[in-house]
Formats: structure tokens, sequence, C-alpha cells
């Protein structure tokens, strides 16, 4: 009886670190499902928001994206527009691009950095105004989530602050 009672929790040990190990990756798709029914969606003040429009360049893309607002006056984050560059690879070793943020057919920002043969070399953003509704950046690195300069992978993200 004795021995049959080290067996019995030897083996209930053994199927609890199964379960533990082998649990996860058979609920995780699951409960993606589930997540992914609720229509919940990450915050554009992480995502970027939603891509507006695509430019395509000599070797590489410019993807900039739909305007993010402010959300309340206690957020750090103010209004923003995303805009990324993709490859990396691709790009030239100096980049200055006049880009049109609203649409509207005429260029709103003149924005320029140095793309590091480095991928971790920390950059910087200059980036000028040429409409109202843009604020400016002089040599802007990782300063808050609405203005900033990152290298994520392949592409390059910055985003600049609007009024």
């Amino acid at each position: 009886m004795k021995r049959l009672t080290v067996v019995l929790g030897y083996a209930a040990a053994v199927l609890t670190i199964a379960v533990a190990v082998l649990g996860p990756l058979f609920w995780f798709g699951f409960f993606s499902r589930v997540a992914a029914a609720t229509s919940l969606r990450i915050d554009p003040v992480y995502s970027g928001g939603e891509p507006a429009r695509s430019l395509g360049r000599n070797g590489y893309e410019i993807v900039v994206y739909k305007p993010v607002a402010k959300r309340s006056p206690l957020s750090q984050a103010g209004a923003f527009v995303q805009v990324v560059w993709r490859p990396a690879s691709k790009l030239p070793a100096a980049v200055s691009e006049s880009l049109d943020i609203d649409g509207d057919g005429r260029p709103d920002c003149s924005i320029s950095f140095q793309v590091p043969p480095d991928p971790k070399t920390k950059m910087h953003v200059t980036e000028e105004p040429l409409a109202a509704f843009v604020l400016s950046m002089h040599q802007v690195s990782r300063d808050s989530f609405s203005s900033l300069i990152a290298r994520v992978n392949d592409t390059i993200v910055v985003r600049v602050p609007l009024r």
C-alpha cells in the first residue's frame, strides 16, 4: 500500500509538470481566437495607428500613417503621425524627405536623419514644419511617444508631433 502511494504521488507530479509545460501550447491558440473575436485592438499610441498611404521610392518605401490624436490631458503622448521607412537596409546613408502628412498634395514637413550601418547605433531625427499643424523636432532620439525615431528590425519609425 505504501509503495502504491509513492508511485501514484510521483505519477501525479510527472503529470502535473507535463500539463504545466504543454498546457500553454494548447491553450494559446484558444485564447488567441477568443481575443480576436472580441475586436480588441492595440491602442494607436503604441501601434502608431493605421497606414494612410504608401509612397514608393527608389528601392524603398515610405508609409505615412493616419494621425493619432492626444487621448487626454493626463496622457504623456501628444498628437502625432507615424512615418515608416522600409526596408532600412535599402535606405541611403542620409535621408531627407519632404512629406505630405494630411494628404492634400502639399508637403507638410521635411524630415532628415542619418542611417548608421550598425542597427544598434542611436539615431537622431530633425523635422522642420512646413505647415502650421506640425511641430518641429531638432536632433530628437526617443524623447516621448509622440516625437521619436527608432530602428525596428529592418524599418525606421519616425513619429512627427502635431499641434
